[in-house]
């Protein structure tokens, strides 16, 4: 393994080496306030990465992410960490994140999960050995699709569906805000199973961390818990980081958009079924034709960053650099509109969230 001080240097190159043009990271030596703050929790517990850097202008708003993922996704809890990992590595395939599902199978590999992460790599779930693990990455796959059988009978218990829920949402979140910032994922795609196996294990530190919970909690003001997230309310920790971070998103969201621009992505995500878009855009000009001029593309991005964030390139985001957006209100908008889009993935498998389905705390690997 490389000595720590060369790792954190080759992980802060390799991870900004798709950063797209309109986002300057900060790290942590010209970091300063909450910025710091967190840059110094994400190095001792996880690595700095190109997604949390990417919010860089936005303080708040790395804040929340990195808050809502340690304390949701990277803290064993009724689910162990590193089983949290893969599923974030099933959902990015789905979702068509490619630095997310790299990143998230190094950590699998890293884990010691070589054939959960090798199925996962080449979307082969019939060849998971370990039953319970495949069934709960079978319900990751289909959680895309509002009416997915198999999320009418999830592999968890009711202590471990918040965490699952949440996870979703952490890791959704971490797929749409990706493809909004970069562009692609740094791994070669010529010989991707040897680095992510190498990547793997200059992780392994990281993968084995038992991380004391609720440490990020005070980066952010308490918040209310929405009706939408009353899923929550069974695991304090996964309801007291998402009020938190809800709180920092619709506070700033409200200075990028119209509270008429707002409701129209609001009411147009209720309607949405999930599945992949269309291969063409031309689904996203269909819903913001009688949206004012003014505001046209900043609700297109939005819905696609929501929707279909993979669609996204640099010329979508160009259009309001040149209508005067600032750094910071591009990962407003983007931060917004990747978490209205995986609550909304989240809240229609919460229906089914009371299940009678037996199955034992997963705490160790498999």
């Amino acid at each position: 393994m490389l000595p720590k001080k060369i790792k954190e240097t080759v992980f802060d190159t390799v991870s900004a080496i798709t950063m797209r043009k309109f986002f300057n990271p900060k790290d942590l030596k010209n970091s300063e306030g909450i910025l710091k703050k967190v840059l110094s929790q994400s190095q001792r517990d996880f690595f700095i990465n190109g997604t949390i850097t990417s919010h860089s202008a936005s303080p708040e708003h790395m804040a929340g992410m990195w808050m809502a993922g340690r304390e949701i996704s990277l803290v064993n809890g009724h689910l162990p960490a590193w089983l949290k990992k893969a599923m974030g590595a099933g959902l990015s395939e789905v979702n068509k994140c490619p630095y997310c599902e790299d990143m998230l199978l190094s950590l699998t590999f890293g884990a010691n999960e070589s054939n959960l992460a090798n199925s996962l790599e080449q979307n082969t779930l019939s060849e998971i050995k370990d039953e319970k693990v495949r069934k709960i990455m079978g319900w990751v796959k289909a959680s895309s699709t509002k009416y997915s059988e198999i999320l009418k009978d999830p592999p968890f218990t009711e202590a471990q569906m918040p965490e699952a829920l949440g996870n979703l949402i952490v890791f959704g979140y971490t797929n749409r805000i990706s493809d909004f910032t970069l562009d692609g994922s740094p791994v070669p795609w010529m010989g991707r199973n040897i680095s992510l196996r190498l990547f793997g294990v200059e992780l392994k530190e990281s993968v084995q961390l038992d991380l004391t919970p609720g440490l990020s909690l005070s980066l952010l003001p308490e918040g209310e818990v929405p009706e939408d997230l009353g899923w929550s309310f069974s695991n304090p920790l996964v309801s007291e980081s998402l009020a938190r971070w809800n709180r920092v998103l619709e506070k700033n969201i409200s200075a990028v958009l119209s509270p008429q621009a707002i409701n129209h992505i609001k009411e147009n995500l209720q309607n949405w079924e999930g599945g992949p878009a269309p291969v063409s855009r031309a689904w996203v000009e269909d819903e913001v034709t009688h949206i004012p001029v003014a505001e046209r593309n900043k609700v297109r991005v939005g819905l696609l960053v929501a929707k279909a964030s993979y669609q996204i390139d640099d010329s979508l985001i160009q259009q309001l650099v040149d209508e005067g957006m600032s750094e910071s209100d591009l990962i407003g908008l983007g931060a917004w509109s990747a978490f209205m889009g995986s609550k909304t993935v989240a809240n229609w498998c919460a229906p089914y969230s009371h299940s009678n389905v037996e199955n034992p705390l997963l705490t160790t690997a498999t």
